[in-house]
């Protein structure tokens, strides 16, 4: 008769456990030694709560269609409205195909919903870079400055 080892079954199991584990961290989690190793984007954000991808690829984008968003507020000024200066604050996602989506009005000094259309319009047009982590999407915010030049001819 074989004499049996207290926990023999509980044993076994922790020795298994414990060896499929060290497989796996091995063949899919340990840093890789060589230089070719995938290295995840930096999610690393500033003070304000920007990452690399927003300070740079967002408003690069944003810089890149200033130009559309002031012909909607020169559009805005010929109808003469009483709130001529002022700022207005949108925020969207950005899909990870750098498709805009579900671009949301935060706050506006103007109550022409002409002109918010129009910047909304605007910004879904867009294509943004995709974004470093593509398996959701990434939120993006923007305030717009509206200043009437006086100099500009009428």
């Amino acid at each position: 008769m074989k004499k049996q080892i207290p926990y023999q079954k509980e044993i076994i199991l922790v020795t298994i456990t414990t060896l499929i584990l060290s497989i796996l961290y091995f063949l899919f989690l340990r840093p890789n030694s060589n230089g070719n190793q995938f290295t995840p984007p930096s999610m690393e954000v500033d003070k304000k709560g920007l990452s690399p991808y927003h300070k740079r690829e967002v408003n690069f984008t944003i810089t890149k269609h200033k130009r559309k968003i002031q012909i909607c507020y020169n559009l805005y000024l010929e109808t003469k409205p009483k709130i001529e200066e002022g700022k207005i604050q949108f925020d969207w996602q950005i899909e990870p195909n750098g498709v805009p989506k579900k671009v949301e009005l935060i706050q506006s000094d103007f109550t022409s919903d002409t002109l918010i259309g129009c910047i909304q319009n605007e910004i879904k047009s867009w294509e943004f870079p995709p974004p470093p982590d593509r398996s959701r999407n990434t939120y993006a915010e923007y305030t717009f400055f509206f200043k009437k030049d006086v100099n500009l001819p009428k």
